[in-house]
């Protein structure tokens, strides 16, 4: 009895603590809110080379990835949070690609396109996902 008491203590009392982490302010710029949009200064520029820079990051990381069929969207402002474990803090802003990936079998015939969401920093990729959405992923522009 004196077990399960203490136990229900500890889950009341983390359940309590947990509830109480601060959303993030997004949209704010350095002169106030502007409008709650996303300024350019919180994003980082955006990639230019984009499309060379994930055929050459993912020829390393697919097989037969140089005879890949590739297709692209217009880069979006986006964010990543940690987990809720970790404070559910903004961990990334910057830039995401969504792209979709069809690699050839063995035999040559190419296989059901796979999507990812590639995440840039200016030019620099700094990770991929694989799908189409991610829990601790928000995408800023639609």
């Amino acid at each position: 009895m004196k077990k399960t008491l203490k136990f229900m203590g500890i889950v009341i009392v983390t359940t309590l603590f947990s509830a109480c982490v601060p959303q993030p302010q997004l949209g704010t710029s350095i002169g106030g809110t502007n409008g709650g949009g996303a300024s350019s200064i919180e994003y980082g520029a955006r990639p230019s080379n984009y499309v060379t820079s994930i055929q050459s990051y993912f020829s390393t990381k697919l097989p037969r990835a140089q005879n890949a069929k590739y297709k692209f969207s217009q880069p979006k402002r986006a964010y990543k949070r940690k987990g809720l474990a970790y404070g559910g803090e903004v961990d990334w802003k910057g830039w995401l690609v969504e792209t979709s990936i069809a690699t050839p079998s063995r035999t040559g015939k190419l296989l059901t396109p796979k999507p990812y969401m590639v995440l840039f920093t200016g030019n620099q990729i700094v990770e991929h996902i694989l799908g189409n959405s991610h829990k601790l992923l928000t995408k800023v522009d639609r």
